[in-house]
């Protein structure tokens, strides 16, 4: 179903049930007035009859009667019959009409006096009355024709004004439900417009603040997450192709210049190990890839365990160490703790020397002289690990650029490497919940920051 067609049909049913059940109160009031404005009537009638019954002398039944029916104000049916205190009828002015036995009426009378009753359809009034101390009950029926008529004619006019209410009220609407979606329909037209070969247009803005302002900011936000993630995959795909293109290229060129002529032992030796060489490059960089592709789903289970901070980056430095001779690597401990337990983290032990290690290396890569130190200190709750170099520095707006992966600046295009370790390191850390931070100056060297929570 539209929402065009179901809001109009919700602003229908409502407007109709609040029409409904005002014509039920109003109907139920005007019952209730024309009831009493007849038993009024009859009360009237009944204290009249009574009193020229009592207080008139040398009247009689049959002037009563006379009297009774020359009043223009008769109603339909009407009787008025007045009884003694025996229950015995001492007039009435309707022969043919009889309403209640008289000595029920008249103990009912007495325990809660005026009282109204219908029977068939007649609407009956029991009146006490008493004259010279003695009691007497009065009762004045007659049918409320006049009453019904005018409650059927109510019933009429709320019927026909229901009916062009349902009318009047689904066309204005099925106007304003229009109106109401005008906007989203705009939005739905201008997002039809964006294709996934151009993202970069959005939706014009609205000059209110209201839901539909809110949900076309929130929206041309998401177009513009959507078109920076489909730039980085663009572009993670051109890095990779170039990546892997390289030393395979290389390979090639190896292998086709190899056998070209027949060569010597040492020479296809040579050819081997660089062939060697290239190929755990590749295999390097798919590991990378596919720990970072692993570390990017939205849910990540890890072995967690806790672990020493001072033995992991002992262990790092010597693993750094040994993939070149000229990396020199020195740890410094800052203010150890008195309590070893402080030294505690919890976490991956392969994902954070993975972590770490790209960090480290990184510095040895880019020092002049291959040295990098390390501290780390711990505080209550938290570990923070520094890593500095002596290499050439990062430019200030490159430094929030260098976490993008195959990223790399213009003063490292010279060494080795595929820009995926700070990347790697970087999405590591944050799933330990803890944090990287960068301060470079161009010349002065760079200080990469990681900070851990402590083992809780």
């Amino acid at each position: 179903m539209q929402i065009r067609l179901k809001l109009t049909l919700q602003f229908l049913a409502i407007v109709l049930l609040i029409f409904f059940a005002s014509s039920i109160t109003l109907y139920w009031l005007a019952a209730q007035h024309f009831s009493s404005e007849f038993h009024q009537r009859l009360e009237d009638k009944a204290q009249t009859s009574a009193a020229l019954w009592f207080k008139v002398n040398q009247i009689d039944s049959v002037l009563l009667k006379i009297i009774d029916r020359s009043n223009r104000d008769v109603l339909l049916n009407e009787n008025i019959s007045i009884y003694d205190s025996a229950g015995k009828e001492i007039y009435t002015s309707n022969d043919t009409i009889h309403f209640v036995d008289a000595d029920k009426t008249f103990d009912k009378a007495n325990e809660i006096g005026k009282y109204t009753f219908v029977t068939e359809q007649y609407e009956v009034l029991v009146l006490p009355f008493e004259n010279k101390g003695t009691p007497y009950i009065i009762l004045a029926g007659a049918i409320d024709v006049q009453g019904k008529t005018k409650l059927k004619l109510l019933s009429k006019v709320l019927l026909f004004i229901g009916l062009a209410m349902f009318v009047v009220v689904g066309f204005v609407g099925w106007i304003f439900a229009g109106r109401a979606i005008r906007p989203i329909k705009k939005i739905v037209k201008q997002i039809q417009a964006i294709s996934p070969t151009d993202l970069s247009k959005r939706i014009s803005p609205t000059q209110t603040q209201d839901e539909i302002g809110r949900l076309i900011v929130m929206i041309n936000g998401l177009l513009t997450r959507v078109e920076n993630a489909f730039d980085l995959q663009k572009t993670f795909v051109t890095n990779v192709s170039h990546e892997l293109k390289n030393p395979l290229t290389k390979i090639t060129s190896q292998l086709e210049v190899t056998l070209l002529k027949s060569r010597s032992a040492e020479e296809y030796e040579t050819t081997l190990q660089s062939v060697l060489d290239d190929i755990k490059e590749l295999n390097q960089l798919a590991n990378s890839l596919l720990d970072l592709a692993f570390l990017h789903k939205a849910e990540v289970s890890l072995a967690m365990e806790p672990l020493r901070i001072d033995e992991l980056l002992w262990e790092i430095r010597d693993s750094v160490q040994s993939l070149n001779g000229q990396y020199k690597v020195h740890v410094h401990p800052l203010n150890l703790p008195e309590n070893d337990q402080e030294l505690n983290i919890f976490g991956n032990v392969h994902l954070l020397k993975t972590a770490i290690q790209n960090i480290v290396e990184n510095a040895c890569k880019f020092s002049p002289d291959n040295k990098a130190t390390v501290t780390f200190v711990c505080t209550k709750g938290e570990v923070e690990i520094n890593v500095f170099d002596n290499g050439l520095g990062i430019e200030q707006q490159e430094i929030e650029k260098v976490f993008q992966p195959f990223y790399r600046t213009d003063r490292t295009t010279n060494v080795k490497g595929h820009g995926i370790g700070l990347s790697l390191s970087q999405r590591i850390i944050n799933i330990h919940n803890g944090a990287v931070e960068i301060e470079s100056q161009p010349g002065a060297g760079t200080q990469v920051t990681i900070l851990l929570k402590a083992k809780p």
